[in-house]
Parts: C-alpha cells; sequence; structure tokens
C-alpha cells in the first residue's frame, strides 16, 4: 500500500497519470479511496478505487499511477462495493469494516460493535 494514504483527504480532486480527472476524494475506505458522488464524472453514484493505484500527492491533489480511462475501468460502483461487503471472505476488511456487521473502523477511533437484543423471558425471538 503507498505510504502516502495517510495524506488522502477528503475534497482532493483525483487525476489520472494523464492529467486528466477522475473525480474528488469523499474518504478513505480500507484498502480503497471513495470517490464523491456530486463530481461530474460520478452520474451520481459513489466509485471507489484502490489505494494501490496512488502515485503522488502534490499540491493537494491524488496523482494516479495510472490514466484516468484505466483508473476508471478498474473503479467500483456501489452495486459491486456492496456485493464485495456481503459475499467476499475479506470484502468488510478490504473496506475497513468489521468483520461482524458493526459500524466501520475509522482510524483513530473504535469500531463500534452492538449486541443482539436478549430474549425477553417466554417470549421466542422473530
Amino acid at each position: 500500500m503507498n505510504d502516502t494514504a495517510g495524506a488522502i483527504r477528503g475534497g482532493m480532486p483525483v487525476l489520472g497519470s494523464d492529467g486528466h480527472p477522475l473525480g474528488v476524494v469523499d474518504h478513505l475506505d480500507g484498502t480503497f479511496i471513495k470517490l464523491m458522488r456530486s463530481d461530474d464524472a460520478s452520474g451520481g453514484r459513489h466509485r471507489w478505487i484502490a489505494r494501490a493505484l496512488v502515485g503522488a500527492l502534490h499540491d493537494g491533489q491524488v496523482h494516479l499511477a495510472v490514466t484516468a480511462t484505466e483508473a476508471d475501468a478498474a473503479a467500483l460502483d456501489e452495486d459491486e462495493a456492496q456485493r464485495r461487503m456481503i459475499f467476499d471472505a475479506n470484502g468488510r476488511r478490504e473496506f475497513g469494516q468489521p468483520d461482524d456487521g458493526g459500524a466501520p473502523a475509522r482510524p483513530g477511533q473504535p469500531a463500534v460493535v452492538t449486541a443482539a437484543p436478549e430474549p425477553h423471558p417466554g417470549r421466542p425471538l422473530p
């Protein structure tokens, strides 16, 4: 994983190695950069690109090691991200989520895990 990932912040433009824009960082999700859905290229949906594609950070921008076209082809859409989190054995961890389905673990914050409610004596669970 690229050692510049800790410096990636929301609102930073993401550019391909060809200088073409890919989107704007929403936030980091595990091994992925989640792009905002409000930028022109998003079509109103979030996309995720692997942090491993980051080549460099400078002038407040994320510069990828691949072209914008290549990064866009490799990007995950909302449907694929959900599929991975649900069906892939390591999918939740890839996106910075705990395996138990609790709240996402963010850097510097403990994961929030909620326990299932205890059944009432004499009343079956729904």
